[in-house]
């Protein structure tokens, strides 16, 4: 691989991060704000709505994936004649699925207080946020279309700037509507604003990006339809997959027990999502990257950035894991309030524990998706998604929020550290052991340090604000850095970030 294309993987991991740190730290400083202004009832209404629309994105059938993964390889062959085919294709058959989506929502509106055990008061709002919620998904699905083009031409600097400042809109929208006493249906405005300036964004950027591309209903071919969604159909299975596993959880809390306890569940799962966010930051970019490797047939490379992708991934997680697991509690109480601390943590942990193996996971899906071995897959998202459902409904009989979070911590560890490297050494001929070793022991022994650092800080210097528990994190985090380079960076990668000589030299020009 050439050296302008690590240095564009590098900018584009990079350029997500920022977008992810951004949005993450907008999150954390809402969220509060949010609870508090709602209440618990009304912010778990919030969540149980949001996850009834979230399941619409089905709709999307796996057709923007199949965009980016298109537009990467047209783009390269510059073939723009197919690559505009493939997108006029893809822009029909999300406006259909937009109307639809939005027939569906209204629908669904009508029996929402049957579903779930509204108070009377907010039945009225929880309708008209499911309408807006629906009109929402539809200008989501028809702006991906555009969003897929920036992604398949691996610009992701723009598309995190763009989203940068909408973000800064919809946090500004946010606290004046509650602030001024509005409440669900003002956020459900501005839910379906930020969907519409985001469409325009990447509407706007894919233009500028690819004016040789240029979208129309007359190029809509039934040929490219097919190539369409005989690449996406798997990638709708996975999809359908990962949403149950994602939002079922919410609905079997909604359906079984008092709706106000989606919030002391759902204030964890933000928090692990938050975490996972850089994870995603590597894994979009390694899918037209996959695609663009298995193209030039550079299959070595292509098993080298999946395992540098995965173990980097696991890196990165593990000290926001070690201090969810071993000072979770305490951040909750100091975050949101110490009635959330108990509960709320509990979750955090459980759930920490699914998030610590499941990046690497997660790194192995993106590359498949990218070199279209993602069908293999399915069968085992499915087995999942069953299995955390079955589980969640068994055990919050007796475990109540609790019993939902192994529900889904369970089957997520069995798939992400059995089926995850025994699929990896069946497609790529990653040895199994190698895949463990790399992404998951060598890590875990570097964080050895900066684990015991967390837990002395805790056990014997508990912190009483926001402020010093952040300062204790920044205090212990060298002992991850530290940990990492010891253990974990080969030796290539510590002479690429320390050349050899570098530090004699830099002693000499100081005494000199």
């Amino acid at each position: 691989m050439s050296a302008s294309g690590t240095i564009s993987r590098t900018r584009n991991v990079l350029a997500n991060w920022g977008g992810y740190v951004f949005a993450a730290g907008v999150n954390f400083l809402l969220s509060p704000f949010v609870v508090h202004s709602l209440g618990d009832s009304a912010y778990g209404i919030w969540i149980l709505l949001g996850t009834l629309v979230g399941y619409l994105g089905l709709l999307d059938l796996g057709v923007r994936v199949a965009v980016t993964r298109y537009v990467a390889r047209f783009h390269a062959q510059q073939d723009h004649a197919e690559a505009t085919r493939i997108v006029s294709s893809a822009l029909v058959t999300f406006g259909i699925m937009g109307l639809l989506a939005t027939f569906i929502a209204g629908g669904l509106a009508f029996f929402v207080a049957d579903l779930f055990e509204i108070p009377a008061e907010l039945v009225s709002a929880g309708q008209i946020v499911l309408v807006l919620g629906g009109a929402s998904m539809a200008v989501s699905l028809v702006g991906g279309v555009y969003g897929g083009i920036v992604t398949g031409l691996q610009r992701f600097d723009l598309s995190n700037l763009a989203e940068i400042a909408i973000g800064v809109v919809r946090a500004l929208a946010i606290v004046v509507a509650l602030k001024t006493g509005h409440g669900l249906v003002a956020l459900g405005f501005i839910q379906l604003g930020v969907s519409g300036l985001r469409g325009l964004a990447s509407y706007i950027l894919s233009r500028r990006l690819y004016p040789e591309l240029r979208a129309s209903v007359y190029e809509c071919r039934r040929s490219h339809l097919m190539m369409v969604f005989s690449f996406s159909s798997s990638v709708l299975l996975l999809q359908a997959s990962g949403m149950l596993i994602l939002f079922s959880d919410s609905i079997v809390i909604g359906v079984s027990l008092p709706i106000g306890m989606v919030t002391f569940f759902a204030i964890a799962a933000n928090l692990t999502e938050y975490a996972r966010a850089p994870i995603s930051g590597i894994s979009q970019t390694l899918t037209p990257s996959a695609s663009a490797l298995e193209a030039d047939d550079e299959d070595a490379e292509l098993k080298r950035v999946l395992l540098i992708g995965a173990r980097i991934a696991t890196l990165i997680v593990l000290p926001i894991v070690l201090t969810f697991m071993l000072r979770g509690h305490s951040f909750i109480g100091l975050w949101m309030g110490e009635e959330y601390a108990g509960p709320s943590g509990d979750v955090l942990w459980i759930l920490s524990l699914a998030l610590w193996f499941a990046t690497g996971y997660q790194i192995v899906v993106a590359t498949m998706m990218g070199i279209s071995k993602h069908n293999g897959l399915v069968p085992a998202f499915i087995i999942e998604a069953i299995c955390n459902i079955a589980l969640s409904l068994v055990w919050i009989q007796s475990f109540g929020i609790i019993g939902v979070a192994w529900g889904t911590t369970a089957p997520r560890l069995i798939a992400a550290t059995v089926f995850c490297p025994w699929y990896v050494q069946r497609v790529l001929g990653i040895p199994f052991s190698r895949f463990w070793f790399t992404v998951w022991i060598r890590p875990a022994v570097a964080m050895v340090p900066f684990a015991l650092g967390s837990w002395f800080i805790e056990e014997h210097w508990p912190a009483d604000n926001l402020f010093l528990y952040f300062a204790q994190v920044a205090a212990v985090l060298p002992l991850a850095a530290l940990g990492t380079w010891a253990v974990s960076l080969t030796p290539a990668e510590k002479s690429r970030l320390v050349p050899p000589g570098s530090f004699g030299r830099l002693v000499s020009r100081r005494a000199g």
